[in-house]
């Protein structure tokens, strides 16, 4: 039995689908690759009682802070 993967239309593995991926190994590389990439240029900041937020830039940076010009 095999899924059909959302980015290239190829055959995977059932047992891959079951557990939540909707791509074969291949498509899913190349999205963590590029996910990666992405990351590796922000700073990423840790709130109290929250999930980190990646800063992507000053704007963003400004926004957060709510310092600077914005103040």
């Amino acid at each position: 039995m095999f899924a059909v993967c959302t980015y290239c239309g190829e055959h995977y593995s059932a047992k891959r689908k079951e557990i939540g991926y909707l791509s074969c190994l291949d498509c899913g590389d190349v999205s963590a690759q590029k996910e990666k990439a992405h990351k590796a240029k922000c700073v990423a900041i840790q709130y109290n009682k929250g999930a980190p937020m990646y800063i992507t830039s000053k704007e963003c940076m400004l926004g957060v802070f709510k310092c600077g010009e914005t103040k």
